[in-house]
Order: C-alpha cells, then structure tokens, then sequence
C-alpha cells in the first residue's frame, strides 16, 4: 500500500484505487482505497476513500465459483445448450456437445459461419423457424424434428425458453437440444411392433388373449368371442376364464406350470362355450411380470382342436376297425375252409354208406367210416376255436366302445359301410 501511494504521487499509470487486506476481530477485512492526487498547500497529496468491499467481494467470489459450476456441468452435459439473441437468434454461446450433434467446431456457431437452423431437414425448416418465431411470445415450448449431421438424419428434441432481465426485457432465449434418435427409432419399432402384433390379433383364426392373474379378460380378439359363444367384445371383458373351464383344476396346474417356467406351450385343456358345450384346446400363453417379478397379466393363443382330435380318434377307430376286421377274416376263413372239408367227407361218409348197403367188406367200411369221424371231429374243433377267437373279439369290441344293441338291419349297416368306400354288393 506504501509502495501505491508513493508511486501514484509521480505516476498517471496506476489505477485510481487498490485492495488490500486489513485486520480485524473475527477475520481479515477487504478494504479497497480509492486514491487521488490532489494539490495542497503548493505540494502533492492524496485524497483517499476506503470502502469495506468484504461482503461485495464474497458475493463476487460465489458468484464466480457458481459460474464455474455452471460451466463445468454445461461442458459435461451430452445436451447441445444454445444460448441467442433476442433478436436475430444470433448465437452468444454454445456448449461442447454441439460439436458431437452437429459435426462442427463450437467456434463456428459463435463466429456466425453456422447455425443451428442450418443443420434442420428441409422438410422441417417451416415449423422449426415458426417455433422459433413464437418463442418471445410463448415464453416456453418445446418440438421434436430432423436434422441432417454428417449426411445422416436424426432426431432431436428442442427444448426453448425466454430468458428476462431484471426490467422485464427478454436478456435472451436458451434451447437445451437433445438426441432423441435412438429413442425415436426404438418408438418406432415399438409402434410397428405393436401394429404387427394387433394385426395378427385380430386376424387369427385361433382365440388371442391378455388376462389378469385373476382371470379378468383384459383383452380378446373376435376369434376368441365367437369360440367362447359371447355375444360381443364387451360381454367377454366383463367375464372370467374360470367359468369356462370343464374341469377347474386345469386351470390350477395351467399356472403352476405358468409361474415355474414363464411360458406354456400347447397345454391340452377342455373347455365349454357359454353354452355349455365342451371344446378341447391347445393353451399356449407366457407370463408378462414388472420388474420386480410381479406378475401383471399374462397373455397368449387358444387353438380350438376339437376336429383334429374327432378326426385323430376316428382314424384310430378305422385303424382299429381295420385290424379287427383282418383278424376276424383270418378266423372266418378258417371257419369257411372247415365248413367245406366237413362238406366233402359227409358226401364220402354218404358213398361208403350206400356201399356197405350193397354188402361191400364189413371191416374196410368200419375202418373207413372211423376215419372219416375223426376227420369231421378234427375239423369241429377247428370250428370251435374259432368261433371262441371271434366271440372273444367281439366281446372286447363291445366292452371298449361301450357297444349297445341296436336293431339295425343289415341293409343298414352295409349303407353305413359304403359311406367310407365300400363297393360290395348288397
């Protein structure tokens, strides 16, 4: 301070005032001494002022340290954070992330060598300068549009705001522009997704579902309305799965499987439509949970396969028909092969009678006549087996299928018969 005083007596050059820091109780006091050179008495002197700028001086320094903080984080934000003019959208100031968005040095922005409604797709340049435009007025908004960076489009989301002065003027207007285009095209894959996803749901032919762990339809396709026999969509909404399960307990193991695994797949289940009238089904759905694990509803497909289930058991029943019908046959001509060997050893049995009529030799007639006996007691037993054979069949056929006496004629049965085929005659 003595060095000051004594060098602003000979010198113009030095500022008129200086700071320095004085003692006090309690801490250090910044003091700031204003000087001048005055004349007194024919000599040079100094006229000072001091001020107590302690309380100035800090909310100086926190300001500086809170402009710091604010270019530090503006810096560090991925956030393009423009600042511009009230009028003429000149660009005072540009953080770093603009040279990341755009391609080019911050400095371009600042210099006027760019600007950021440079970069915006020509197909959206219109409603970009009218938001710009309606900015003062709106004081805040916000929009989502194109930019071309590098020979490539993306997305941005531009939020803008009006920045007054402690009179009420607009100081400036700031915009805080984000890329959005990941997130754009992960929206529109979700949407197409969600489009595909609700075209096959209403175009399937098999039953598409959503149901809350309580069994609330929460949604359901016309596919699904008209299997479960309701009148329209809003009568299903307002119902439950349970009711048209035949036996509930398949529910019950339908969800124990559910929560284990996540999904389920193909679950043969019987159900019954409004009506009563049962429908078996294949029950292919997948849990949908929260993040926690929570189970939120699950959703999935019901293929109604009751015909290929009537058409599996009526080939099996053909098959078995079938089987049965060559077993029979073998037996059948077994019986037919018997019934005509028995036929020709009674026409010989009849030949050697009429010759011990007529006095041929006693003992050659006995012996023949006792072979013969034999021979139709072998095939008698024959017979006898297989008519044990075929009653046994018979017997398991009508056990199986429950069979019960009906009076069908045989002309009946032979018209039933040539429905699948056969050509015999009546």
């Amino acid at each position: 301070v003595n060095r000051y005083c004594k060098e602003r007596l000979v010198t113009d050059e030095l500022p008129d005032r200086i700071e320095f820091l004085m003692p006090r109780e309690g801490g250090d006091a910044v003091i700031e001494m204003k000087i001048r050179v005055v004349e007194c008495g024919g000599a040079l002197g100094l006229l000072g002022a001091l001020t107590d700028i302690t309380e100035r001086r800090k909310t100086r320094m926190e300001l500086q340290r809170v402009k710091e903080r604010l270019e530090s984080i503006l810096h560090s934000m991925n956030e393009v954070v423009v600042s511009m003019s009230a009028n003429g959208y000149w660009i005072l100031a540009v953080n770093p992330a603009a040279e990341a968005l755009y391609g080019v040095p911050g400095q371009d922005f600042t210099s006027g060598e760019n600007h950021v409604l440079s970069f915006v797709h020509p197909d959206d340049l219109g409603k970009v300068k009218q938001f710009y435009d309606n900015l003062p007025e709106a004081e805040f908004d916000q929009l989502q549009y194109r930019i071309v960076s590098s020979n490539k489009v993306k997305w941005v989301h531009d939020e803008g705001h009006v920045v007054y002065s402690n009179r009420g003027t607009i100081r400036r207007i700031d915009h805080v522009i984000r890329d959005i285009t990941e997130e754009k095209n992960a929206i529109d894959a979700l949407k197409q997704s969600e489009a595909k996803y609700r075209d096959f749901f209403n175009s399937t032919s098999d039953m598409a579902f959503a149901i809350t762990p309580e069994g609330v339809f929460m949604d359901i396709n016309d596919a699904g309305v008209k299997l479960l026999g309701f009148e329209n969509r809003e009568e299903a909404l307002a119902s439950n799965v349970k009711d048209f399960y035949v036996d509930v307990s398949e529910r019950e193991r339908l969800l124990e499987e559910l929560y284990d695994k996540g999904h389920v797949e193909g679950k043969h289940v019987r159900f019954k439509n409004k009506a009563g009238e049962p429908i078996e089904v294949a029950f292919t759905t997948r849990a949908k949970t929260d993040d926690s694990g929570k189970l939120l509803y699950h959703e999935g497909i019901v293929h109604n396969i009751s015909e290929a289930l009537e058409d599996q058991r009526n080939r099996v029943l053909r098959n078995a028909a079938g089987g049965m019908c060559h077993y029979l046959n073998t037996h059948l001509m077994h019986l037919h092969g018997s019934q005509e060997a028995m036929g020709e050893e009674m026409t010989t049995l009849d030949e050697v009678i009429e010759d011990f009529a007529r006095g041929g030799n006693t003992q050659e007639t006995l012996a023949q006549i006792k072979r013969i006996v034999e021979t139709i007691r072998h095939f008698h037993r024959g017979i006898r087996s297989a008519y044990e054979k075929i009653s046994e069949v018979t017997k398991a056929f009508n056990k199986a299928f429950l069979y019960r006496e009906e009076s069908y004629t045989t002309q009946t049965i032979l018209d039933i018969f040539k429905c699948y085929g056969y050509e015999g005659e009546d």
